[in-house]
């Protein structure tokens, strides 16, 4: 018989999580794995559920950063007040994830313990630097986004931690984040380009930080492309230079089979697209 685990508070979480086994789950949104369930997919042994803790489903303001609970929905971020306009590449990004239904119910934790490759959050995530919040039955600590996510389904997380927050450093400038898609919506990416510029009043590019997703197991920072923005406006040459720049890293590492082609000459537009947000 599946054992049921339905944590109210952190404290509650941390023991619980000390129960779990290498074959159990844990739940919060629960759009990917409820699927999984159904088909017979996994089999786990306990199921622990997320959503009833209070921490994990709020977005707050610290002193230095913004912490993000690890069982918000799409929904919720897309429309947090507090993010935006500095981090609305989160609201951009979450209010992409496929239909209203999955918005309503999908999680930001939840979309990066799964760490697909086209996960919306991820080059979003990476190109803040952000710190996820790890509970274990020792308690919490703090880890880089880069250094939990590994590849495609695979992160660092023992069987007996979960993610139960983000925090993100407030910083310069605005950032912002355009996906390409197999249609207009409900779509998983193809490409996923983050960006964070800290431009002068002149709109001058003083910094940028830019990150590709969906074009290799992990996202990527395009440096070729920060350095064809710092020092300049977005000239139309500007911008193309740095699409440029994009094009050309997934030539070098994006595998044939994984429509590195179109992804090579889509990749133009979708930094257009996502400087247009810094006009």
């Amino acid at each position: 018989m599946m054992k049921n685990y339905h944590p109210n508070n952190m404290e509650e979480l941390c023991r619980d999580l000390g129960q779990l086994t290498p074959e159990s789950k844990i739940i919060s949104g629960g759009t990917d794995l409820i699927i999984r369930l159904h088909s017979g997919a996994v089999k786990p042994d306990a199921l622990l559920y997320m959503g009833g803790v209070k921490e994990c489903r709020i977005v707050e303001e610290k002193e230095d950063y913004i912490e993000i609970g690890a069982a918000c929905t799409m929904t919720q971020l897309e429309k947090c007040p507090l993010l935006r306009p500095e981090l609305g590449a989160i609201p951009d990004a979450t209010g992409d994830v496929g239909s209203p239904q999955i918005r309503n119910n999908g999680t930001i934790g939840g979309n990066i313990a799964n760490a697909s490759p086209a996960g919306d959050t991820l080059p979003v995530l990476w190109m803040l630097e952000a710190q996820a919040v790890i509970a274990s039955p020792a308690g919490l600590r703090a880890a880089p986004i880069h250094e939990v996510v590994l590849g495609p389904g695979r992160t660092s997380l023992g069987h007996q931690e979960a993610i139960v927050a983000f925090r993100v450093k407030k910083g310069a400038g605005r950032t912002a984040f355009v996906k390409l898609g197999f249609r207009g919506k409900v779509t998983i990416s193809r490409i996923g380009l983050a960006v964070r510029l800290d431009q002068d009043d002149q709109g001058v590019v003083r910094s940028a930080r830019i990150i590709a997703g969906a074009i290799s197991l992990t996202p990527v920072e395009v440096t070729a492309a920060e350095e064809a923005l710092v020092g300049k406006a977005l000239t139309h040459e500007t911008v193309a230079a740095a699409g440029k720049a994009l094009s050309d890293l997934i030539m070098k590492i994006t595998p044939e089979k994984f429509d590195r082609d179109y992804k090579v000459w889509a990749a133009k537009g979708v930094m257009e697209d996502v400087l247009a947000k810094f006009h």
